[in-house]
């Protein structure tokens, strides 16, 4: 209905491949999208106002404080929904099997999904465990990762 409303023609998002994986990105963005937002926004808070007033003194526009304050002092916390979101996405199940069970033609089969079609439908469970210790070790290393990058920028020699 609100396709209609906005003049756009209807569409089967779960049943045209085309469409199918486009459907799980938004309603899977949209699932994460608060728990993204107050990672972001509770360090946003914290940010002291004397450094957007001494920069408003030193006659920075909004551009220069927003590019030489406000993002460089959220870099860490961008970093943390980055690592979370790439778990997230590795670990995405529920919204793919729920909306398109892997298909239309395996164009939404996730890694999750194949590792569960392959242990709980074919019983290769072989396989399934190799593709979940691929998907540990892909995790680790992206948080390993995250806390490199971290412990580098805190003990700067």
């Amino acid at each position: 209905r609100a396709m209609k409303v906005l003049g756009l023609p209807r569409r089967d998002w779960a049943g045209e491949p085309s469409h199918g994986l486009a459907m799980v990105v938004v309603w899977a963005s949209w699932h994460h999208l608060p728990f993204t937002f107050i990672l972001l926004y509770t360090p946003l808070l914290g940010i002291p106002k004397d450094l957007y007033e001494a920069a408003q003194v030193d006659g920075a526009g909004a551009w220069h404080k927003f590019t030489r304050i406000t993002v460089p002092l959220l870099v860490p916390a961008m970093l943390v929904a980055l690592v979370f979101r790439y778990i997230f996405a590795f670990r995405i199940f529920s919204e793919v099997w729920l909306l398109t069970g892997g298909g239309p033609a395996r164009s939404t089969e996730v890694l999750a999904v194949y590792l569960y079609r392959q242990a709980f439908r074919y019983s290769d469970f072989g396989t399934a465990a190799a593709t979940g210790w691929l998907m540990l070790i892909a995790s680790l290393l992206m948080g390993s990762w995250y806390i490199w990058q971290m412990y580098r920028r805190m003990f700067k020699a």
